[in-house]
């Protein structure tokens, strides 16, 4: 579960210091608020997908939901 935190949040942080920077020094043109939304919906779209990640991807450790063994 820590990889999955780490991978998601480093990505999560690249993906929104470029939103930020491109809000404080990107000027008002239209191209950019395109920019700017189009990040904003990939950061949107990175969480979804680690809190999606979190919950299928790790295993369950818990002894009650493993199967019985058979002798």
């Amino acid at each position: 579960m820590l990889k999955t935190i780490l991978i998601t949040g480093s990505i999560g942080m690249v993906v929104g210091f470029a939103g930020t920077l491109l809000t404080l020094f990107g000027g008002g043109s239209i191209r950019i608020e395109v920019v700017e939304f189009a990040v904003a919906l990939l950061l949107f779209l990175v969480i979804l997908i680690g809190a999606y990640w979190i919950l299928v991807g790790t295993p369950d450790t818990n002894e009650e939901f493993q199967p019985k063994k058979k002798r």
